[in-house]
Order: structure tokens, then sequence, then C-alpha cells
């Protein structure tokens, strides 16, 4: 039977919607669903196969195709069919579809992979490049030397936030001042809306709470954080990543860390310090233990300590 793409839209369009109103997902949750059904219905229409009695094997063949063709890698495709069940449990509970052809298909191996972070080394030479101020170059645009300190000060403040409490990019650039709690002058926590607009506390350590509470005072309480100026929105994460390479470029560090890797290196400090999983998948606010346990990989310097006791 020929893809019957009136009907498979209809229930793409129903299930995102189903997504974003009933499910909480945030808005780039639903484009990437979205992506991945289209890419589906593609293979399909390519394969003259029909979407509601698609079987265990077109997934497998979907699988092979994406990793031989399109050179896309394990963790990719798995979070592809993971849409796609996603999907097809919704369509059965509608009875759109008769099964979830994903549950019975053998989906790719992925490799085990060991999250990069910052030593401790490391961490402290980028904290120092951010501070100093000799290093600011002049500006070929004609911005201020005034201008260019504050903008470097505004990330010295971000990528330290990320550092001290493991928050996503994206949820740092979202902050405003009324989610930062402070108290006497110190900010204490913040108050993040993460994935599936789940809502959860973090605290901060009291050294970082100090220097971050000092520069947030006298600012208005609707105010973007990370804002580029007075009423502005927060900098984009395409701008965070591009100075934090140059940053760590300054520091001569020669390690490809993103803004994501600076959560990691939280999340490896904590591991070190003796933090349990389950403490550490509440600070990061993953979903799953799953998530969580990569980083039972990268607790060394606790091991090694631990060894050293022999």
């Amino acid at each position: 039977m020929p893809f019957d793409h009136e009907i498979f839209n209809a229930a793409r369009q129903e299930f995102l919607s189903h997504l974003l109103y009933a499910k909480g997902h945030g808005k780039s949750t639903c484009y990437a669903y979205n992506g991945d059904l289209g890419l589906w219905a593609t293979w399909l229409t390519e394969a003259s196969k029909d979407w509601q009695r698609a079987r265990p094997t077109d997934v497998e063949q979907f699988a092979a195709w994406q990793l031989r063709e399109r050179k896309v890698g394990a963790h990719i495709v798995n979070r592809r069919l993971s849409a796609l069940s996603s999907f097809y449990k919704w369509a059965m509970r509608h009875e759109i579809a008769e099964i979830d052809p994903v549950y019975l298909a053998d989906k790719p191996k992925r490799p085990l992979r060991i999250p990069i972070w910052l030593e401790k080394e490391e961490q402290s030479k980028l904290e120092a490049t951010l501070r100093n101020r000799e290093n600011i170059p002049i500006n070929i645009f004609g911005e201020s030397k005034a201008k260019m300190t504050e903008t470097r000060r505004r990330y010295e403040m971000l990528f330290s936030l990320l550092l001290n409490s493991g928050l996503r990019i994206s949820e740092a650039l979202g902050l405003k001042l009324s989610d930062v709690r402070i108290v006497d002058g110190i900010a204490r926590s913040v108050r993040i809306i993460g994935k599936g607009n789940k809502e959860r506390l973090v605290p901060l350590p009291e050294k970082f709470g100090q220097v971050f509470g000092f520069w947030l005072k006298d600012r208005n309480k609707v105010e973007s954080v990370f804002a580029r100026a007075l009423g502005q929105k927060a900098v984009s994460r395409q701008s965070a990543g591009a100075y934090l390479r140059l940053m760590l470029r300054k520091a001569g560090i020669d390690k490809k860390i993103s803004p994501h890797k600076l959560r990691h290196t939280y999340a490896t400090n904590l591991m070190n310090a003796g933090a349990e999983l389950v403490d550490i998948k509440a600070l990061l606010g993953h979903e799953s233990i799953a998530t969580t346990q990569i980083y039972t990989n990268v607790g060394q310097e606790r091991m090694e300590k631990v060894v050293g006791r022999l």
C-alpha cells in the first residue's frame, strides 16, 4: 500500500500538539521530532512502504540507511528511533497505527563515550584568563575598552555559573534576575525550568555566590541575567560558544570544550567530591539515572585517592 501523506501529516500535527501542550515539551524538542518524522516519511515513500503498517525490519533498514548513506552516528539514529517510538505509541492509543515497529527492532549499538571535561588545572587556567583584563585587545569595530571589558565580565559570569551549577547553556541564557535567590547580597541558588517544563532549584557554592550576587546588585528583577544591554535579549548560544573558544585559546587549552562541556566539568567535580549519582541527577535535571551514569566513568581523581589508601 502506498504512503498516505494526508493521514500521516494530520497525525504528525496532532502528535506535535500533544507534545507541546499536554506533555509540556519545549518548541525545540517539537522541531526535532518534526524533522525526525519527516525523514522517516521520506524514507518510507522512497521504499514504497506504508507508515501505518511499518514493521521492525523497516525500522532496522531505516537505521542502517542513516548509518551507511547519511553517515549519521549511532547516538543520533537512536534518538530518532526514540522519537518514532513515541509517535507510534501515541498513534496506537488513538487507533491510527496497529503496532509500534520500533519496539522489537534491533537498535544500533552506541559506543561508550567518556565525556570531555576540564581538569582542575585547566579550569583554573580558564578562570584566570577570564579574570585577566590586560588581554582584552583593541577592537577593530571601534568598541570602547570599557564596553569590551563589560562583555568580558558578562562571559566570565556566564562560564563561571556553568562551572558552579552545571546548567545547560540554554537554561543559563534563559535566566532572569527573579530566578536568582539572593540573600544578604549573596546568590544562594537559581530556579530553573528545564526540559519537559520541569522545575528545579540549584544551589550555588558560597564563594561563587558572593561574586555573582555582587555582579547582579541593583539590576532590574525582570531583566535577563546575561542581556547584552538593558532591555535586550541574552547573548546567543553561538556567541557564547565562540567566546569560550577564544578564551580557551588564550588560556593555552587545546581541548574541544563547548559550554556543554563545562556542565560535564561540574558533574565530574561533583563525582570526585564523592557526590551520589542520585544527587548529581537532581542537580543536572536528568530525567533518567541512566543518563547520569556516564559520570561513573570519569571520577578518576576520586578513584586515584581510593587506590592511594591501599
